[in-house]
């Protein structure tokens, strides 16, 4: 679950800081509607992305090591955000993650994430999302989100999503989603290559609904290590 997405100018800095640090991941990657699933026992992973807004005023560079532990996911958000020509910032929090199985087509989990930035004010907030996974058919995934962020010196927001996957094989697969966060609405569509059973490439465009928001770009690279 990283961390889930904001457009870069149509909120204030710190706001959107938070927001994209603790955005959570549909079926791992940057997606920002977190799937029901977590590593197996032994396994590893590292996810990493770079987003960059059209017309070249913001970017952000992740990278989010996670392992299995126990029954939990416990991973670490590391962020480096660029808004125009300011300073950049890092964003930096650990991440928590369940899931368990329900039935054979559903999954239900929860995950928590809390964030901290390189200048006053240190604390950003955290983050508590239900993810919901259900197996449509043998190609079609659907995940559905409900959670709530909790900034500092801020109103709590509701968080809340829905992804339709399609995978019509193994080598790759088409994610669309639409999700709520700090008070906006936001759309994506992408795609995953996997390179191999586990390395895959991630490339997708976002954007918020609200008239003449900005854009954005994100590409991605998730690798999964057995321990």
């Amino acid at each position: 679950m990283k961390k889930t997405h904001k457009t870069l100018l149509a909120v204030s800095a710190g706001a959107w800081l938070f927001c994209t640090a603790s955005a959570a991941n549909a079926a791992g990657g940057h997606y920002a509607v977190d799937d029901a699933a977590i590593l197996e026992p032994g396994q590893c992973q590292l996810e990493t992305w770079f987003d960059r807004e059209a017309g070249h005023v913001g970017r952000l560079l992740h990278v989010g090591p996670a392992c299995r532990v126990g029954s939990l996911e416990v991973g670490l958000n590391l962020d480096r955000v660029h808004l125009g020509d300011a300073s950049a910032t890092t964003v930096t929090g650990p991440q928590l993650k369940w899931a368990g199985v329900v039935t054979e087509q559903l999954s239900i989990g929860l995950a928590a994430a809390a964030n901290w930035q390189s200048h006053a004010p240190r604390y950003l907030g955290s983050t508590l999302v239900v993810p919901i996974s259900l197996q449509l058919s043998e190609q079609w995934l659907a995940h559905v989100n409900v959670g709530r962020d909790f900034r500092a010196g801020q109103a709590d927001s509701s968080r809340a999503g829905a992804a339709l996957e399609w995978a019509p094989n193994t080598t790759w697969s088409v994610i669309g989603e639409r999700f709520r966060d700090g008070g906006a609405n936001h759309w994506r569509l992408g795609g995953r290559w996997n390179l191999t059973p586990s390395l895959s490439l991630d490339l997708s465009r976002a954007q918020d609904l609200r008239p003449e928001s900005p854009a954005w770009w994100t590409l991605g690279l998730n690798v999964v290590i057995d321990r």
